[in-house]
């Protein structure tokens, strides 16, 4: 009993990254800080859906939306796409094409603005998103080809997720005649907990799944390349391990990949904070949210150069890419100087026996069996930068 209490205890490991620490010197950065500090004050109470702090966000969004230049729907007679008297707006502004030809083909952008209500703030669930959203649309010009719609949406929450009510759902299922049919969504980028910050070695990093079931749009992903962003490229599989929750989408992507419309999700991952009240707007990474924004600026401008649709298959995964991502992950969870913080003994032993696992995968094409290990990989190095206990368990 002794020995498993022993092997249990934590090792000595990298201290947690305070974000507060973490400086705030450029001007994109200060305006992303700006937008949360407005979105995450507690004069908006946690934003809730139907309550007066989520109108007072629709309303910033709207103003600033306004403020960047989108344009409104004629459809919408401004930017709001009304979900509900109860629920409250989708807030919805366009870049139109510079040069429409036919039928317009539209890339989405969106992030939800709603969270739970005081005392849960919500800087990084999910105002961190909704800020780098303004800010991206601050930084684009129009398109040739393409019209770009950025979407703040309402709703995404529990007990609305998966319902009529969820602003996304509602927004496909209501796509305004300016849009037309869903055939013409080029593509979703959706962004969730995009400022959290915890273990330092990847402070500043950030995950981008489910490109891999479009060739075209994964090749523009990782040919994207921002010198002081690190892109790590993973399966949508690999982020639906929920701990203690199983298998199951957790953002506004899931009724775009419902539907196979080509989609990106992009995430920091949960810190510590997720779903708590410690999620305030001190405690996020701005810098790094400034270099996702000019990330994103590119990665728009290759997608400008594509004018074929994207396919989509459901069943494609890009194996290889997913192994070596998460090989560099776990390479520096073990390395002693940089283990993420709160590291127990059976962790680092299971760590260890998923390198070696790694080490020696060969080919391309994996077995279900391999695709459910590095899930499980997947699931404990999750468990561990959100410092949630028995990551060993998985």
């Amino acid at each position: 009993m002794l020995s498993c209490f022993s092997l249990a205890g934590c090792l000595h490991t990298m201290d947690p990254l305070d974000p507060r620490i973490l400086p705030i010197t450029t001007a994109p950065a200060q305006r992303l800080h700006t937008h949360v500090s407005f979105l995450a004050s507690p004069t908006l109470a946690g934003r809730q859906p139907g309550t007066p702090g989520n109108r007072q966000a629709a309303d910033y969004i709207e103003e600033q939306f306004r403020l960047a230049g989108l344009q409104p729907l004629a459809s919408l007679d401004g930017y709001r796409q009304t979900i509900s008297a109860r629920m409250g707006d989708n807030i919805i502004g366009v870049i139109p094409p510079v040069a429409p030809t036919g039928t317009t083909r539209w890339i989405v952008v969106g992030a939800h603005y709603d969270h739970l209500g005081y005392p849960f703030l919500g800087a990084d669930d999910n105002a961190s998103s909704v800020a780098i959203l303004i800010e991206t649309a601050r930084n684009l010009a129009g398109l040739s080809q393409y019209g770009i719609m950025f979407v703040g949406f309402n709703g995404e929450e529990l007990p609305y997720f998966g319902t009529a009510d969820m602003g996304s759902q509602f927004l496909f299922h209501h796509l305004p005649p300016e849009i037309g049919s869903t055939e013409n969504l080029q593509t979703a980028i959706i962004m969730d907990l995009m400022g959290g910050v915890q273990w330092p070695a990847l402070k500043d990093a950030i995950f981008a799944t489910g490109a891999e079931k479009s060739p075209d749009l994964y090749r523009r992903v990782i040919q994207t390349q921002v010198s002081s962003l690190t892109v790590y490229c993973g399966g949508i599989h690999l982020v639906e391990e929920i701990p203690d929750h199983g298998h199951k989408a957790f953002s506004d992507y899931d009724v775009f990949r419902n539907h196979q419309i080509p989609f990106l999700f992009l995430s920091a991952a949960r810190s510590p904070r997720y779903h708590t009240a410690g999620d305030v707007a001190s405690t996020l990474h701005y810098e790094r949210m400034a270099a996702t924004v000019e990330w994103l600026r590119q990665l728009i401008a290759l997608m400008a150069q594509d004018e074929t649709r994207y396919s989509y298959d459901v069943h494609r995964v890009e194996f290889a890419d997913e192994v070596a991502s998460f090989r560099n992950i776990v390479e520096q969870a073990l390395h002693e100087e940089t283990r993420i913080p709160g590291t127990s003994r059976w962790s680092l032993r299971k760590l260890e026996q998923d390198l070696e696992w790694m080490r020696e995968l060969r080919g391309s094409a994996p077995t279900p069996q391999q695709l459910e290990r590095l899930e499980r990989i997947s699931i404990r190095v999750q468990c561990l930068m959100a410092d949630y206990s028995g990551c060993f368990t998985f």
